[in-house]
């Protein structure tokens, strides 16, 4: 391999760091935390408790499987692998939809946004370890 091929390498060679798509998880995860937050202080009020269901877990779980596999290069063509884990998240928000609305916990409104921002948090803690100490 050359000295430029090192620097630059092919479109279809070049893979994903784990920490990178573990960061865009976590990334992930808190956005939607804080959708869920701003969506029940307008629709049930300030303070108010806030109920964990089934459905809210499923898209939980789509957005981390979005976040992981939405990282790509602009030089880089999408995979199969990558492709196939979208459609899943897809496939589980409409899956989302038709589980039942069964109260699986009920917690404090102000624990979403702090989950969110320690989600945010240990992203950027994550995807800090990418860059090249010294």
């Amino acid at each position: 391999m050359t000295a430029k091929n090192k620097q630059n390498p092919s479109p279809g060679s070049y893979r994903i760091p784990v920490a990178l798509r573990v960061g865009g998880a976590f990334m992930a995860l808190a956005i939607v935390l804080l959708v869920f937050t701003v969506v029940s202080v307008f629709l049930d009020g300030w303070m108010v408790p806030f109920v964990v269901t089934p459905s809210f877990l499923v898209i939980l779980l789509a957005a981390v499987i979005f976040g992981a596999f939405a990282t790509v290069r602009k030089d880089q063509a999408a995979s199969r692998s990558q492709v196939i884990a979208l459609i899943v998240a897809v496939a589980l928000v409409i899956l989302s939809r038709f589980l039942p609305a069964t109260a699986l916990y009920v917690m404090a409104q102000y624990w979403l946004p702090m989950y969110a921002v320690l989600a945010f948090l240990c992203g950027l803690v994550i995807r800090r370890s990418l860059i090249p100490k010294g």
